[in-house]
């Protein structure tokens, strides 16, 4: 599992609601823009997207209910890929998920409200 962390810059920083719309402002930007660079967002529930790029399917998770000792809200995207494949298939879905990343990373550095990416796999 590889994880996104960023920050999100906004004055809003006291409350669910606030997350849940920051989680959701994610959700759609990725989901919208991703096809900017080849990737088809499937239908998506919550703070999940799906995305399909030829026959791949590459699942995204996005979590926004972080803080740091600034109150700034910090959310992750995960992606999950699958863990038992053959050698080539797990190749293939490695580049297409080194893409992807790029990609999501690419789309919210667009944004001003987003700043201080790190990417980790966990």
């Amino acid at each position: 599992m590889r994880k996104l962390k960023f920050m999100v810059n906004n004055d809003n920083q006291n409350n669910i609601q606030a997350e849940k719309q920051t989680q959701d402002y994610v959700t759609n930007l990725l989901a919208h823009d991703l096809a900017k660079y080849g990737f088809k967002t499937l239908p998506q529930s919550g703070a999940h997207i799906a995305i399909s790029v030829e026959e791949y399917t590459l699942p995204l998770s996005i979590r926004c209910e972080t803080r740091d000792e600034q109150g700034h809200l910090i959310c992750e995207i995960s992606s999950y890929p699958e863990e038992e494949q053959d050698w080539l298939d797990r190749i293939t879905e490695q580049s297409l998920l080194n893409q992807l990343a790029q990609a999501v990373e690419n789309t919210l550095k667009e944004d001003e409200l987003f700043s201080d990416f790190e990417w980790k796999t966990v």
